[in-house]
């Protein structure tokens, strides 16, 4: 995945950098910022870019030659779908904004609190196949796609993480695989066990019953709100296709 920023102004672009990096190890997701310092640069390049590559633009509106609505109607002639997100010093361009679609306006300067809402607000931008955990495996350190991730199993001090390829054997606890996969389509069943939604084949009235591996218990006293759970998943999956 990739990001463009373009602003004019060397500290104000190099601190929106910051933050969206530091948002991006946050969220452990992998992506590639595209920094321009001159609209007409990136208005040049847009022709190159293939479809899709880029999923996310920060525009500064106020900069000289090519503005960022301007610049932001050329993305509009070849990509629909990019995320169009401007910086101002004026939140006056409500109906600008409207014509190319533009999720959301920052006003400078612009704080992290602020940015992290608005990124949390188009999180599903930052699909779970470009986010990934990291653990200590044979004493080396390796990194797992979230989307390869089927069920965690915690047993006897170890943490098992299921996958296609394999299980891969680390030291963790399931609190802190919680943490690190908040926000995404992971539950935790069980004191021992968290699902990847997506692998669910289907529910009984004690397990989860995965595509791959399995059963994975479902804990008594918390059935009806992990079913639950499950079930609105289910739900704004298939309003969302």
């Amino acid at each position: 995945m990739k990001i463009i920023v373009c602003d004019d102004t060397a500290e104000e672009r190099n601190s929106l950098c910051r933050d969206i990096e530091k948002y991006l190890g946050d969220i452990n997701c992998e992506a590639k910022l595209l920094v321009y310092d001159k609209s007409e640069t990136l208005a040049g390049e847009l022709s190159s870019f293939k479809r899709n590559e880029v999923s996310l633009a920060f525009l500064d509106i106020y900069m000289p030659g090519l503005n960022g609505i301007e610049v932001a109607k050329k993305i509009r002639e070849t990509d629909n779908d990019m995320v169009i997100i401007f910086t101002t010093s004026s939140p006056y361009h409500g109906l600008d904004g409207y014509s190319v679609k533009a999720f959301q306006y920052l006003v400078k300067p612009v704080h992290y609190s602020k940015l992290k809402e608005t990124l949390d607000d188009c999180i599903e931008i930052f699909a779970d196949s470009l986010r990934y955990i990291e653990v200590i495996a044979d004493k080396v350190p390796v990194r797992i796609p979230m989307k390869d991730i089927i069920y965690i199993e915690i047993m006897a001090h170890y943490g098992l993480i299921y996958t296609p390829a394999g299980i891969i054997k680390s030291r963790f606890t399931l609190d802190e695989m919680e943490k690190q996969l908040a926000g995404d389509a992971f539950l935790r069943t069980h004191r021992s066990f968290i699902v990847n939604m997506r692998y669910v084949k289907r529910v009984t009235d004690t397990d989860f019953l995965m595509k791959t591996g399995g059963p994975v218990p479902i804990r008594r006293t918390d059935k009806v709100k992990i079913k639950q759970t499950y079930m609105d998943f289910v739900f704004s999956r298939t309003r969302g296709e």
